[in-house]
């Protein structure tokens, strides 16, 4: 990994155990969307789920994508 510069206000390990936090958070989130995707696909079967994946994807692409640079 790369060199952190920290300021005083956090030290290493606070910042390790940020980063694991965030690491448990997320495959948590992860899980979370699988159990859902298979309850989903096993309610609605498969081709409304993949509409349904794709449009989500998308939604949320574009929330968080920002603004775009278009004149």
């Amino acid at each position: 990994m790369t060199k952190i510069d920290l300021p005083d206000l956090y030290t290493k390990k606070d910042v390790d155990r940020a980063r694991t936090k965030g690491e448990v958070i997320g495959w948590i989130k992860g899980g979370v969307a699988g159990v859902a995707g298979v309850l989903l696909l096993g309610v609605i079967g498969w081709l409304p789920t993949i509409a349904v994946m794709g449009v989500g994807g998308f939604v949320l692409y574009k929330l968080l994508s920002g603004p775009s640079k278009d004149a």
